[in-house]
């Protein structure tokens, strides 16, 4: 019994084993066929694929020819989905590129983005008919271009053919010309011949009449100068003729009142006086005070002193009183000296019943303070009855001419040398003054004559007077006093006695 139960298990165990390898074959055969179907399957879908996208680019294509044969034009947008979906493909792109060509070449004024090939062949017509007219108008132009060359050519054979005439008529004119030049040059070789030794006749007699003419040159020279001698005499005659002597005063004192610092002079309304005319007063037996006058020639600057030294004082004329009377204020005298009845004036710029005129020349400073005193001088001058013939003014300008009636050249300092302008005036003006014979009197000499006296600054005193004006100066700026002590050889001055002359001063 049991060896029975151990064959059964045995049996079945052999039966298991069995089963078992028949599954697991059957399992094997089984897998192996599940991958051959699965690659089967994969290499359908794949082939699929494959197909789908063939049909996608077929369908591409067919859009792209159907565009570029006008069927069905694409509108921009779609056209580049076409192109960059058939991307890379060397046949497209081959096709495409003869498309743009054959676009650029034959599609010549037809939009670019709609352009096709079933335009291209209207675009060619109309292009060739085109063409077809232009080249009939350039065969017309051309042929008209032809006509006007052999009109051209023909009108220049016809030129040429006159120019050939009239080079014919100038050379048989040139020729005839030539014999006549020919004829001619001889005839004036000859002449020229001739003329020649008339002209040597001709010099030898103007060389005598040179000569002769050099001689009488020479002689009038010596006659210039014989005669420039005798102006110059007559010149200065002239000029001491013209020099009145001071025994003709312009005038004299009729009537002194010392206590009212007035007088009264013989001259008036009729004599053509003036107020404001100022004069020198001088004593009553003085002799040749006139600047310069006859016989007692000097320099002005001895004159000026002389004229101070001579000078008893000034007067100013006030008043016009009647036709040979005026009133006078007298503006300087010396107390040693008084102004006297009697005693002469003189003013070199006023003469009775004319005008006495003057020039003017140089830096004219009254008063020394370096500033120009010009119209100062001008004004004394006008208002003492002269007349101012010409002047130089400051900046070198010449104003007015002189004449043989200026009577004096008032000359003043003179002035800068860096101004050419005004050095070249002054010496044409002084100048013209010498060959005039125009007597010269120095500014001063004129202002002592004419008996100005300058203002004097007056300072005032009290409560509202100016510190500035009371500034202490140094020692050596002081006027010196006396001490009282004085050596023999000292002699006190006293003022000259004078002669009486039935005054009661």
């Amino acid at each position: 019994m049991a060896k029975r139960e151990s064959q059964g298990l045995q049996i079945a165990l052999i039966l298991f084993v069995m089963i078992t390898v028949v599954l697991a074959v059957t399992t094997f055969v089984f897998f192996r066929k599940a991958e051959q179907m699965t690659a089967e399957v994969d290499a359908a879908e794949q082939e699929r694929d494959n197909a789908k996208d063939f049909g996608e680019t077929q369908s591409y294509w067919n859009q792209y020819f159907m565009h570029v044969l006008g069927a069905k034009p694409l509108d921009p947008a779609a056209l580049d989905i076409v192109l960059q979906s058939v991307e890379g493909d060397e046949a497209m792109a081959a096709v495409h590129a003869s498309y743009v060509s054959d676009v650029k070449t034959y599609g010549e004024g037809l939009p670019p983005e709609s352009v096709n090939y079933r335009d291209l062949p209207a675009n060619i017509l109309q292009s060739v008919r085109k063409l077809n007219t232009a080249n009939t108008d350039l065969n017309e132009q051309n042929n008209r271009l032809i006509a006007e060359r052999d009109q051209v050519k023909a009108d220049s054979i016809k030129e040429i053919d006159l120019a050939r005439k009239a080079e014919q008529t100038a050379n048989d004119l040139r020729e005839s010309e030539r014999d006549t030049f020919n004829t001619d040059r001889d005839t004036l070789t000859a002449t020229q011949q001739q003329q020649f030794v008339n002209y040597g006749t001709a010099i030898g007699e103007k060389t005598a009449l040179v000569t002769a003419r050099d001689i009488t040159i020479k002689e009038r020279d010596s006659d210039l100068k014989a005669k420039d001698s005798t102006i110059s005499q007559q010149k200065a005659t002239i000029t001491e003729l013209r020099d009145e002597p001071f025994e003709a005063p312009d005038g004299r004192i009729a009537w002194v009142n010392q206590a009212s610092r007035t007088v009264w002079i013989n001259l008036g309304m009729a004599d053509g006086l003036r107020r404001q005319t100022t004069f020198s007063v001088y004593d009553h037996e003085a002799m040749n005070v006139a600047p310069g006058s006859a016989g007692n020639r000097r320099t002005n600057e001895e004159d000026s002193k002389r004229k101070v030294d001579d000078r008893k004082g000034m007067i100013e004329v006030t008043r016009i009183i009647d036709q040979h009377l005026a009133e006078a204020r007298i503006v300087d005298d010396y107390t040693a000296d008084p102004i006297l009845p009697g005693d002469q004036i003189f003013s070199p710029a006023w003469k009775p019943g004319r005008k006495v005129r003057f020039a003017l020349v140089g830096f004219m400073d009254i008063d020394g303070d370096g500033r120009s005193d010009r119209d100062l001088v001008r004004n004394i001058v006008t208002m003492g009855g002269g007349h101012i013939d010409a002047e130089v003014h400051d900046d070198g300008v010449s104003e007015g001419e002189l004449s043989a009636n200026t009577r004096y050249l008032v000359r003043g300092t003179p002035r800068d040398g860096s101004d050419t302008k005004v050095l070249t005036a002054d010496g044409n003006l002084i100048g013209a003054a010498e060959d005039l014979g125009v007597q010269e009197i120095n500014l001063h000499m004129l202002l002592d004559l004419m008996g100005y006296k300058a203002e004097i600054r007056t300072i005032g005193l009290g409560k509202n007077a100016d510190p500035l004006q009371f500034k202490a100066e140094p020692d050596e700026g002081r006027a010196r006093t006396s001490s009282g002590t004085v050596s023999d050889v000292f002699k006190e001055r006293r003022p000259p006695r004078r002669k009486s002359s039935g005054s009661a001063y």
